[in-house]
């Protein structure tokens, strides 16, 4: 589950560069495009959509489909800028645990509809947990590992409480080579230990920022830690 906060703007050409040496899927419209074009990358559970061409402040519909188009899976409706750019970063990533090639259809005034494909792999998975024994002692501690992020990219891990109101510890890490966020890699495999704050008693929420090349942010939730 990813939580709706706005993703910092980046460099498009940046993004795209680093698509490129990480050996993502890389669709990009030649520089002499004329009309609707697109660029997008796909990543973990997601897809980077940017382009231009449209008529200034269109509304234009940006669909993922499946190869065969047989499945529309994700729709969204974004406005072109002024001069016809879809401005903001664009985001399809509500695939339901789709993984393979996806179509990306853009269709806006003037027209005709864009096109372009990438790859999409698994979303990124984070498992939190505190440790409560039978006699209700509690050790004030949250360990957090998951999988699916992106191979050496850097990551902030924050512990919230359940209403999201109060951060209690704040951790960065990096990714290993294999996508694997953990303390200490196989065969220890240890988790990363975040600390509540002393005498809390209640809901928390474990959150994982990747800030590079998506931006994306995971999440997990335990009704009680103490």
């Amino acid at each position: 589950m990813k939580l709706s906060w706005r993703r910092p703007r980046l460099l498009l050409s940046a993004v795209v560069a680093a698509g490129a040496l990480s050996g993502l899927t890389v669709a990009a419209a030649p520089a002499y495009a004329a009309g609707q074009h697109i660029t997008i990358i796909g990543g973990p559970g997601e897809v980077l959509v940017q382009g231009g061409g449209f008529l200034g402040n269109a509304t234009v519909r940006i669909e993922a489909l499946t190869p065969d188009l047989s499945k529309v899976l994700d729709t969204i409706y974004v406005k072109a800028n002024w001069i016809g750019y879809l401005d903001d970063y664009t985001y399809l990533n509500d695939f339901r645990g789709y993984t393979g090639k996806v179509l990306v259809a853009a269709d806006g005034a003037p027209g005709p509809t864009a096109w372009a494909s990438t790859q999409v792999s698994a979303a990124q998975v984070i498992i939190a947990k505190n440790t409560i024994d039978n006699h209700g002692w509690c050790d004030g501690v949250v360990t957090v590992w998951g999988y699916n992020f992106q191979p050496h990219a850097t990551v902030r891990i924050e512990l919230l409480s359940g209403d999201l109101a109060t951060v209690m510890d704040t951790i960065y890490a990096t990714i290993d080579q294999y996508g694997f966020l953990l303390y200490q890699l196989p065969p220890d495999q240890t988790p990363y230990s975040l600390n509540l704050t002393y005498g809390y008693d209640g809901p928390v929420a474990v959150v994982v920022d990747e800030y590079y090349p998506f931006n994306q942010t995971t999440w997990a939730e335990l009704y009680r830690a103490c």
